[in-house]
């Protein structure tokens, strides 16, 4: 205990680096030196450490380098400046090259980066990764962004990535349409919808892959309707990875419908999950005498269950080693977890709530709320679990229960 003592005392007695946030005051895709920051400049000064331009107002005018974050308000950022296979920010995708950097928006409901599928939106990193390299982004939606990879965010190895409390949508790469991530990964709080994996012979990652070695982390998420043209219409996961409190419903594996794909999950690594629905996925080859893996696909992974999942039907090619409260369904009698539609219901990014009949409800992880595998403490909107005897599976918490008897749905 001494010896932690004294850590601690050095740690608060060492020098503590000052930093500094820029505010984005520009919402078109600019680079002058007009005394305003647009989201491209204030990108670019915090990978240089420079400011924009000599003007006030300029990003990081008259603020001391380094910058290690950076205000996004309320606005839609189109990407406008055209051009592909440039790397420096100037054209194209926004290019992070920043080793610590936090990118806060006002919230995802107010503040939009778009691609125009033109290129991905934002690409995350260099080759060569600096020692506890770490990029943070927050509170946005990143939608219509196209490439080869990583539609939305494409992350190098070595680079962490955590994305919370956004939404992912309308992205599309030939592998992994909406986040490409080769270093260490938290997802939190966050939706994906409608993105796709484009390639007829490729690996799929309809919203994510994941090729990290550090496990990745994922929780309180919604993924919906996203799709493969071959196989893992959700993600596809080549490291060890966690789920918990994750929603994973109506995703379209094999959607070019050729036979060929399958499974909304393709676990090449380990996947520990606990508190999630993972149901109610669709493996279009079936339609046409192919084998059924709607929800997931494994080869050498596994997914370790850590209890208290509803998996409708994990099909034919899925190891999926039971924990306790699970609720698995089958082919023959696939389970449905009988969820509201993909909407907003408070918070802001859209989710799926249970319905009032839902077996999710009040089936989770009976233990306090807190350390995994327990469910999370708060749901993706930033309700408090539980709200009934026990925490519901999946994303969200219903916390309104005056119609619990099932005669009228609750309120969002």
């Amino acid at each position: 205990m001494k010896n932690l003592l004294l850590a601690a005392t050095a740690l608060l007695a060492a020098p503590i680096a000052q930093a500094s946030t820029l505010v984005v005051t520009e919402a078109a895709d600019t680079v002058a030196n007009n005394g305003r920051c647009s989201l491209r400049e204030a990108i670019t000064a915090a990978n240089t450490g420079l400011p924009s331009g000599a003007a006030a107002g300029e990003c990081g005018q008259g603020v001391a380098a380094p910058y290690d974050r950076i205000d996004v308000p309320a606005g839609d950022y189109r990407l406008e400046r055209a051009g592909s296979g440039e790397d420096n920010n100037v054209n194209g995708d926004l290019d992070i090259r920043s080793a610590n950097l936090e990118l806060r928006g006002a919230g995802a409901d107010v503040v939009t980066v778009r691609g125009d599928r033109e290129e991905r939106v934002f690409d995350v990193g260099t080759p060569a990764a600096p020692a506890g390299a770490h990029v943070t982004i927050v509170g946005m939606t990143i939608r219509n962004g196209n490439d080869t990879s990583g539609g939305g965010i494409r992350a190098r190895a070595g680079w962490a990535l955590r994305v919370a409390d956004c939404g992912l949508s309308n992205n599309a790469a030939a592998t992994a349409g909406g986040i490409d991530a080769a270093g260490g990964l938290e997802i939190d709080g966050c939706a994906f919808h409608a993105n796709s994996a484009t390639d007829a012979t490729g690996n799929g990652g309809g919203a994510l892959r994941y090729t990290g070695t550090s496990a990745a982390l994922i929780r309180n998420t919604t993924f919906n309707a996203n799709e493969s043209a071959t196989s893992a219409s959700v993600v596809l996961i080549n490291g060890p990875m966690t789920f918990n409190n994750v929603t994973l419903t109506e995703n379209i594996a094999d959607a070019d419908f050729n036979g060929t794909g399958d499974g909304a999950i393709v676990a090449n690594g380990d996947v520990a999950v606990s508190n999630s629905i993972i149901a109610r996925n669709v493996d279009l080859s079936v339609a046409i005498g192919g084998p059924n893996n709607p929800d997931c696909v494994t080869s050498p992974g596994m997914l370790l269950s850590q209890g208290y999942n509803l998996i409708g039907n994990p099909g034919t090619s899925c190891t999926f080693i039971a924990g306790p409260g699970d609720q698995i369904g089958s082919a023959a009698a696939p389970l449905d977890p009988k969820l509201e539609p993909f909407a907003v219901y408070g918070g802001t990014v859209e989710t799926q709530p249970p319905r009032a009949d839902s077996p999710a409800i009040d089936a989770g992880n009976p233990a306090a709320p807190g350390a995994a595998p327990a469910c999370e403490v708060d749901d993706a909107r930033g309700i408090a679990r539980p709200s009934g005897p026990r925490c519901d599976i999946g994303a969200v918490e219903i916390n309104d229960r005056i119609f619990a008897n099932g005669f009228e749905l609750p309120a969002p």
